[in-house]
C-alpha cells in the first residue's frame, strides 16, 4: 500500500511521538507531517490524505481553529481530538461532512486505531476505484470498437439477440430499422425456450452455434438472408452478461476493405480516449485555412502542467480519467465554433478563425479560470491543475501549419518555464500575456514613433569572461513616450511583425547602430554590436540592398556588427534563412548569433550549416541555474559542441554573483545581464576583468 500523509495540527512535541508509536503498534504506514494554526495553507499540504487536529482547552481559540480547518481542508477527511468531554451541543458546533470522527486523545491506540481505519478506507476506495476506472476503459474501448468496426459482433442468450453492432446487421443483409434485439436468432439455429414470434420463418440459415468449437477461429460459408453467401472467419466464446452466461461470436466482414475510407475516417479525425479531434485533423484544417486567400485565425497550446508527476503519482487510468475530465472543461469554456484538438498525451490545441485576437486571447484566460477553480478527478484523491498556453496568430509570414504550431510551442514552453499557470504570445521574445493587445492605437504609436523620431536605443554590455578583446554591446529599442518615458517592446513588438512596420524599425536600429561603429572607429575603439532581426525583415530584398549600401557608405570593418537571430526560425524558415546568412557573411562579412537557445539540441551540423558566430542562451537558464542540475548539463553540453566549432557562448539575464561564478566555471564564454549593468543610454562600462 501506498504510504498515507497525516497531517497534524496543533500537536506537542510529546503528543506527536505518543501518537507515532501507537501507530507503529498498528503497523500503520504513514508520514505525520506536524503544523501549527498559524501556518495552515491548504497549498502547502495537497498531498496530506488526512487530518487529525488537536483542540485547545480555550473555545475561542478553537472556533479560530476550526474555521481554518474548514476553510483550509475542505475536501480532506478531519478527526478532532479533545482533552475534555464534549457535549452533544460542542459536538453540532464542530460537524461538518469532512469531520469523520471526534474523539479524546486518550487512550491513543485508539486514536491510531481510528487513523488506521480511515487509511484502510481510502486505500480500498483507491483499489475500488482503480478497478473501477479499468472496467469503464475497456468498456469504453469496447463500446468504440462495436461502433467502428466493419466486423459483425452479437450477443446471444437463450437463442435470442440480447446485442448486435450495425456491422453485423449489414454482413446478413438485415435492414437497418429492423429491431432484432431479444428477437430468436434466425441466422445461426439454436434451441430455444421462447416461441417464435409472427410470421419469421422458422428454418436457420446456417449451421447452429452448439455445433461450432469455443474459443477458435474458423473459417466458414456463411448464408445471408436474401441466399447470398460468401466465405468468412468466425470466432465465438462465452462471457457472462448480467451475470447470465452468453455465447459471442464475431464474423469478419470480407467486404471491410471496400469501404476502408469510411471505416478510417473517424479514427483518422478523432481522439479515441476524448472524443475530441485529433493532431491530423486540426492539421489538416489549420493548412487549408491558411492556403485561402484571406487567411486569419489564431491557435494556442495547451500544456498541463507537471503532468508526468501526476501520472506517476496517480497512475495510467485515474490520470485518463482526469484528461477526459479536462477535455470536457476546456470544450464547455471556449467558443463553440472553435476547433479543439487533443494534440498530444497532455497537450491539446485550440483553433479559431472567427474569433479576433483580442477574443481570443480572452477566451484562453477563461479556460486557464476555469481549470484554476475546478477540482479533477473523484472521491478516492481530488487534485487540482494548472495550464501553460502558449498562442500564435496567422500573418503573412506564415505558411503552413509546421510554422503556426511552432511558434505558439515556443509560447508554450515559455510560459511553462516561468512557472506555468499563464498564457504568453509568441513573438521575437514571447510576450506574457499582461497586456491585451490594442492592435490600432500600437500601430498608430510605431507610425507616429518612426515620423517623430521618437526611436531610442539602450545598450547593454557583453562581457567575455576570457581576455578582453573588444567591447561589445547589445542594442536594446525603445519607443519614447510624449513625455519622453521608455515603452518597452512587449507593448509593440508584437503589431510590427503583424503590420510589416518592423522592418522599418529594424532598418532603423541598423543605421543607429553603424553610427556607432564609425564613431568608436574614429576614437580608435574596438566596440562590437548585436542587434535582433525579425524573420520578416530579412526575407525582404530592400533591406538586404540597404545593408550592403550603407557598409559601403560608412566603410567600417563589417564583422562588428552581430546579427542576432531566434533559433526556432531554423525550424520555421530554414531555406531563407540559410539565403540571408550567405549574403551577410560572404558578401558583407557580418557576423551571426542564434538567440533564445534552450533545451533543443545544437548539432555541430546545425552550427557548420549556419555558419554560426555565436549562441546566445536563453535568460530562463540563467535564472534557473543554481539549483537546476538538468540546465547545468545543458550547458555542459552545449559547450563541447561549441568549442569544437570555434563558436563562443554568451548567457543572458545574469542577475547575481553566484550565477556568475558557476557560468565562468561551466566555460561560458560572455555574459549578459542586469548584474553587470542594466541597458543604458551611455557606453562606458569598464571591459577590464581586473577591475
Amino acid at each position: 500500500m501506498t504510504k498515507r500523509t497525516v497531517l497534524t495540527v496543533g500537536f506537542s512535541t510529546k503528543e506527536s511521538k505518543a501518537l507515532e508509536l501507537a501507530l507503529n503498534t498498528t503497523k500503520t504506514d504513514v508520514v505525520l507531517t506536524p503544523t501549527t494554526a498559524s501556518r495552515l495553507k491548504s497549498e502547502s499540504y495537497a498531498d496530506a490524505n488526512l487530518v487529525v487536529v488537536k483542540l485547545n482547552d480555550d473555545d475561542s481559540k478553537n472556533e479560530d481553529l476550526i474555521r481554518k480547518v474548514k476553510q483550509y481542508f475542505l475536501h480532506f477527511p478531519v478527526i478532532l481530538l479533545t482533552e475534555k468531554h464534549l457535549s452533544s451541543d460542542e459536538v453540532k458546533r464542530y460537524d461538518a461532512n469532512n469531520i469523520i470522527d471526534i474523539r479524546s486523545f486518550n487512550p491513543v491506540l485508539l486514536v491510531a486505531k481510528s487513523i488506521a481505519r480511515e487509511v484502510t478506507l481510502q486505500h480500498n476506495k483507491y483499489l475500488l476505484h482503480q478497478v473501477n476506472s479499468q472496467f469503464k476503459n475497456e468498456s469504453y474501448r469496447f463500446e468504440s470498437f462495436l461502433k467502428h468496426t466493419e466486423d459483425g459482433v452479437a450477443l446471444i442468450y437463450d437463442g435470442q439477440y440480447w446485442a448486435t453492432n450495425s456491422a453485423y446487421k449489414r454482413i446478413f443483409n438485415i435492414p437497418d430499422d429492423e429491431n432484432i434485439i431479444c428477437t430468436p436468432v434466425m441466422e445461426f439455429s439454436s434451441p430455444t425456450s421462447c416461441a417464435v414470434r409472427g410470421n419469421l420463418p422458422k428454418r436457420n440459415f446456417n449451421t447452429s452455434l452448439e455445433s461450432l468449437p469455443d474459443e477458435t477461429v474458423l473459417s466458414v460459408l456463411i448464408q445471408t438472408r436474401d441466399g447470398d453467401s460468401f466465405v468468412t472467419t468466425l470466432y465465438k466464446t462465452h462471457c457472462f452478461v448480467k451475470e447470465q452466461l452468453c455465447t459471442q461470436i464475431l464474423i469478419h466482414n470480407p467486404d471491410a476493405w471496400s469501404s476502408v475510407e469510411k471505416g478510417f475516417t473517424d479514427l483518422r479525425t478523432f481522439d479515441h480516449e476524448t472524443g475530441l479531434y485529433n493532431k491530423r485533423f486540426v492539421t489538416e484544417y489549420i493548412d487549408k485555412e491558411i492556403a485561402s486567400e484571406e487567411a486569419r485565425g489564431s491557435l494556442a497550446i495547451i500544456l498541463i502542467d507537471d503532468f508526468r508527476t501526476i501520472r506517476e503519482q496517480h497512475g495510467i487510468n485515474y490520470t485518463d480519467d482526469v484528461i477526459r475530465s479536462l477535455s470536457r472543461t476546456i470544450n464547455e469554456t471556449c467558443s463553440q465554433n472553435d476547433i479543439l484538438a487533443r494534440y498530444g498525451d497532455a497537450v491539446f490545441t485550440l483553433f479559431s478563425d472567427e474569433l479576433g485576437r483580442s477574443e481570443f486571447l480572452l477566451s484562453c484566460q477563461k479556460i486557464l479560470t476555469q481549470v484554476n477553480n475546478t477540482l479533477f478527478g473523484d472521491d478516492s484523491q481530488y487534485i487540482k491543475l494548472t495550464l501553460s498556453i502558449g498562442v500564435s496568430f496567422i500573418d503573412p509570414r506564415v505558411t503552413t501549419s509546421k510554422q503556426l504550431t511552432s511558434q505558439a510551442d515556443k509560447a508554450c514552453d515559455k510560459a511553462s518555464s516561468h512557472g506555468g499557470n499563464q498564457i504568453h504570445v509568441f513573438d521575437s521574445v514571447t510576450t506574457p500575456l499582461t497586456v491585451i493587445i490594442d492592435e490600432a492605437k500600437n500601430t498608430h504609436l510605431i507610425q507616429s514613433a518612426l515620423e517623430q523620431d521618437r526611436l531610442h536605443p539602450l545598450y547593454q554590455p557583453i562581457v567575455e569572461l576570457s581576455q578582453k578583446k573588444t567591447e561589445n554591446y547589445a542594442v536594446l529599442l525603445r519607443i519614447l513616450d510624449s513625455k519622453n518615458a521608455h515603452i518597452p517592446p512587449d507593448h509593440f513588438i508584437l503589431t510590427a511583425e503583424k503590420t510589416g512596420l518592423i522592418s522599418q524599425l529594424d532598418e532603423w536600429v541598423l543605421k543607429s547602430t553603424l553610427e556607432q561603429i564609425k564613431e568608436a572607429s574614429r576614437q580608435g575603439i574596438k566596440r562590437k554590436f548585436f542587434i535582433s532581426i525579425s524573420n520578416i525583415t530579412y526575407r525582404n530584398t530592400p533591406f538586404i540592398e540597404t545593408l550592403v549600401s550603407e557598409l559601403k557608405f560608412y566603410n567600417i570593418d563589417a564583422s562588428l556588427l552581430v546579427f542576432q537571430i531566434s533559433f526556432s526560425d531554423v525550424k520555421i524558415e530554414p531555406t531563407v534563412l540559410k539565403n540571408f546568412i550567405s549574403v551577410i557573411k560572404k558578401e558583407c562579412g557580418c557576423q551571426i548569433a542564434f538567440d533564445q537557445i534552450g533545451f533543443s539540441q545544437i548539432t555541430d551540423s546545425i552550427l557548420k550549416e549556419y555558419h554560426v558566430d555565436y549562441l546566445k542562451i536563453d535568460g530562463t537558464f540563467s535564472q534557473n541555474l543554481l539549483n537546476n542540475e538538468e540546465s547545468q548539463q545543458t550547458i555542459k553540453d552545449l559547450i563541447q559542441v561549441t568549442r569544437r566549432n570555434n563558436v563562443k557562448t554568451i548567457a543572458k539575464s545574469v542577475e547575481n554573483a553566484n550565477t556568475l561564478a558557476l557560468l565562468w566555471n561551466l566555460g561560458i564564454d560572455a555574459v549578459q545581464g542586469y548584474f553587470l549593468q542594466e541597458p543604458s543610454d551611455i557606453m562606458r562600462f569598464d571591459f577590464d576583468l581586473n577591475n
